[in-house]
């Protein structure tokens, strides 16, 4: 997946303006990854689908972090150990000695921050082992996408992932393509993933993804149906004739 995704960077498809391909292949290692969750703070539009989403998230991690400056998700794996996910921080605005107020500019901001590295890998680790359960209920002949807890254990899977990001630059993207392929290959239907399950999962906590996953995760529709479909909307509509009375036939 990581192969795949660095070869649609070389390509120059899904790559941020001035960002190397390269990384996409590099590990984030002993440090960590940012992402900003004010909007104001990303020269992005407001009023456009992205600013509603990223205020929306950013408005639930301040309310999650309260009066601290900074929260840590902690990650319950499936056999009731815990582990430290990502961070959620507030980063005030540089103030000017001058007037006492922000930089013009610079506005408050919230962000996501990885996990430690040893951390993530025991995230993915335990990911792989929920996907592994589930794999042993496909070998049983018993897997069904529609069971709760074969779901809760998918969306385990899921956030445990998205809690221990490996690359600097599109793991979002690897991890989508991976959980769509897993959950099809178990369940031999193609997911519809929440929108944003790389933030959700962040900011959100446990809880709260395991709420979203339940609310926005379905099924696709199978290439049957979406053939049908497809030729139902595509039928010819029967054509009719005006006469000069008005009436149609």
């Amino acid at each position: 997946m990581a192969e795949w995704r660095y070869q649609v960077a070389l390509q120059g498809q899904w790559t941020r303006p001035h960002a190397n391909a390269d990384d996409v292949r590099a590990t984030i290692g002993e440090g960590h990854m940012r992402y900003r969750l004010s909007p104001s703070a990303g020269n992005r539009e407001p009023g456009t689908p992205a600013w509603k989403l990223l205020s929306e998230l950013e408005a639930v991690a301040l309310e999650r972090m309260g009066r601290d400056h900074s929260m840590q998700n902690v990650v319950t794996l499936r056999d009731g150990a815990t582990v430290n996910g990502n961070r959620l921080v507030f980063l005030p605005a540089p103030r000017d000695p001058a007037t006492g107020g922000p930089y013009l500019g610079y506005p408050d901001q919230v962000v996501t921050q990885t996990a430690d590295q040893a951390d993530c890998e025991v995230l993915r680790r335990a990911s792989f082992d929920a996907l592994a359960e589930l794999e042993e209920v496909r070998a049983a002949g018993a897997a069904d996408p529609r069971d709760p807890e074969q779901r809760k254990t998918f969306t385990d899977a899921a956030y445990f992932l998205v809690q221990g990001p490996e690359f600097k630059r599109g793991s979002d993207a690897i991890m989508r393509t991976f959980l769509v392929a897993a959950h099809a290959r178990v369940f031999d239907a193609a997911p519809v993933l929440p929108q944003a399950i790389d933030l959700d999962g962040m900011v959100r906590g446990q809880d709260g993804f395991h709420r979203v996953m339940n609310e926005q995760l379905r099924l696709a529709p199978a290439p049957a149906e979406q053939a049908a479909a497809t030729t139902t909307e595509r039928a010819p509509q029967p054509r009719t004739a005006q006469r000069p009375n008005g009436l149609t036939r």
